[in-house]
């Protein structure tokens, strides 16, 4: 069955994004995929890699109408073999988001609903951002809080995977649309990132 994912949630310059729940199997994956080179997909040994790994392949030939390779750098990163995008991927549970832009990077999170948050936030929170983010009494603004992290490091790298440290994010309004302001604290530079929030996911993305 064709993917019938929720696409062009943003009306941003040429950016793309597309979400999509996965309820396919790894047959109807396949079958979408009759060009795509799936010689890694051995070294996915559990079902849900596999499903995760051909997922995306889907995801990323839907959101770019075409089917290109998707490769990894040194660190982790996902390019195109073609280098026509900047991409980001993120999945969670059974949700996959990708996001593309055809010259700047961009970095996308999705994160199904967890109670575990309340438990970590001091890793990734600084004491100011803790005081500031309702003393870590609010799960949804903690979720927030860590995909817009983890947004920002997919477009910053290295530098920013400090999150306590490298990254700060600014007070802001739990809605179910919203904006966050973060700073990436070494260079002083701010980011304006985008969100989505539901019963199903959290998903935060950013055009840098």
């Amino acid at each position: 069955m064709p993917v019938q994912p929720l696409k062009n949630l943003i009306p941003i310059d040429d950016t793309r994004l597309l979400v999509w729940e996965l309820t396919e199997s790894i047959d109807d994956l396949l079958f979408q995929l009759p060009d795509a080179d799936l010689s890694e997909l051995a070294n996915r040994t559990s079902e849900k890699r596999k499903l995760e790994f051909l997922g995306v392949k889907v995801a990323m030939k839907v959101l770019l109408e075409k089917e290109i390779a998707i490769k990894y750098d040194a660190n982790g990163k996902p390019f195109l073999a073609d280098n026509s995008f900047q991409i980001s991927i993120s999945h969670s549970g059974k949700w996959i988001a990708v996001m593309a832009h055809p010259n700047r990077p961009v970095g996308v999170d999705i994160e199904i609903p967890t109670d575990k948050i309340r438990k970590i936030y001091t890793r990734f929170l600084s004491l100011t951002e803790q005081e500031e983010l309702s003393g870590g009494n609010n799960t949804n603004q903690l979720q927030l809080a860590w995909s817009a992290k983890e947004a920002l490091y997919k477009i910053i790298g290295k530098e920013a995977v400090d999150f306590a440290n490298q990254l700060q994010i600014l007070p802001f309004e739990v809605k179910q649309r919203g904006e966050i302001t973060a700073m990436h604290i070494p260079t002083k530079t701010y980011y304006q990132l985008h969100y989505i929030q539901n019963s199903a996911y959290t998903l935060v993305y950013c055009l840098s």
